[in-house]
């Protein structure tokens, strides 16, 4: 059986960070997913219902995911739904 200790302890999901005009915000996503690290969450789950995902494009879901990355390579447990 594979190693699933890192899928212990707090995973919210993740919602989605739009700006004023209704686009994607990188900075917000980012701010957010530090604001977990520094709340000591251990993981996140991004691009799932609750980040409204049936509403957006393929390319909305992929800018967040990536700048989820970002910041949370290495320190979160990141699972994104496709």
């Amino acid at each position: 059986m594979k190693d699933l200790t890192k899928y212990k302890g707090v995973i919210p999901a993740f919602y989605a960070c739009y700006d004023e005009n209704g686009e994607i915000s990188q900075d917000r996503v980012k701010s957010l997913v530090q604001y977990f690290i520094d709340k000591g969450v251990k993981g996140i789950y991004v691009n799932g219902s609750s980040g409204e995902c049936i509403y957006q494009s393929v390319e909305d879901r992929k800018q967040i995911i990536e700048a989820v990355m970002e910041v949370a390579k290495g320190k979160l447990t990141v699972i994104n739904h496709i």
